[in-house]
């Protein structure tokens, strides 16, 4: 049997978090060194509610998130760009679900190669955030029924502590410009922009630049605050985070798809890969 789990993930929708109610399944580690069981050398970064035995969660202790971070963690800050305090070349697997949408580049471009760093060779990274390529091409054919989760966010109790409008009522560019500049939306209750864009300035920009450019435009003006964690402020498509990892030192690098994986653990989508599916992009990179 199966339950769903809701987690607030920003300030656009719920993050859905499967967890099962049986015994956790130790299928698909078998393969794996006895010791990296033991210790538990899978590391899930953004971690939330997540629990398996053979897995470490890293996550960023807040009291936004306090209600999801009942399970052990190591607590990591992604924006202050330091190590992992975890020993190079002995991860077998990090995974990370949702989270990379929330910081800045550099941050991501730290974890990354943090990430490098601590997985074995052979080792694997996996990837997982919202496909702003689909976002940009719902924008574009005012397609607004891709914004799927407006309908849970307006009803009376559900939307008044995230955003200063019932979402029923917003606008499609204020809810595409929430799902990546989320700040810079005049729904987020988030207050510490400068500025806060209209409906027509945001038509105005992404109608005289490409999507690359509109949506860096939006995000340099991003700053992570860390009242509002939740906030999206970076975008991210297959082709930027493929990009991003070869930076970060992988060689093998390619884009999967919902529950597909060559390492068997991450097939289990009763643990993974279960945050919106529908819009999401899956990267996995090995280490060589």
């Amino acid at each position: 049997m199966k339950s769903l789990v809701n987690k607030l993930a920003g300030f656009f929708g719920l993050k859905i978090t499967r967890i099962s109610k049986l015994k956790p399944s130790l299928s698909g580690y078998e393969s794996f060194n006895p010791d990296s069981l033991r210790r538990k050398r899978f590391y899930n970064i953004g971690s939330g509610i997540f629990y398996h035995p053979y897995w470490t969660n890293i996550d960023y202790a807040t009291e936004y998130y306090s209600v999801d971070q009942k399970k052990p963690f190591i607590n990591y800050d992604l924006t202050k760009l330091e190590s992992f305090p975890i020993e190079s070349s002995t991860a077998e697997i990090v995974y990370s679900s949702h989270t990379i949408e929330h910081v800045n580049d550099e941050a991501v471009r730290n974890m990354l190669m943090e990430s490098h760093r601590i997985l074995k060779t052979g080792g694997c990274i996996r990837l997982t955030a919202p496909d702003m390529t689909l976002d940009y091409r719902a924008y574009m054919n005012k397609d607004l029924h891709f914004w799927y989760w407006r309908d849970n966010y307006s009803r009376p109790g559900k939307w008044e502590h995230i955003y200063k409008m019932p979402l029923s009522k917003a606008s499609i560019e204020q809810l595409f410009l929430l799902h990546f500049a989320g700040q810079l939306s005049i729904l987020s209750i988030d207050d510490s922009p400068e500025k806060k864009y209209s409906d027509a300035e945001i038509s105005e920009i992404f109608s005289t630049h490409s999507m690359n450019e509109a949506m860096a435009y939006f995000t340099r003006q991003c700053k992570f605050n860390p009242e509002y964690p939740g906030n999206h402020m970076n975008y991210w498509t297959p082709t930027k985070l493929i990009a991003f990892l070869k930076e970060a030192g992988f060689s093998e690098i390619y884009q999967s798809g919902y529950g597909q994986s060559q390492f068997a653990p991450l097939r289990d989508t009763d643990y993974f890969d279960s945050t919106h599916p529908k819009i999401s992009l899956y990267v996995e990179a090995i280490k060589s």
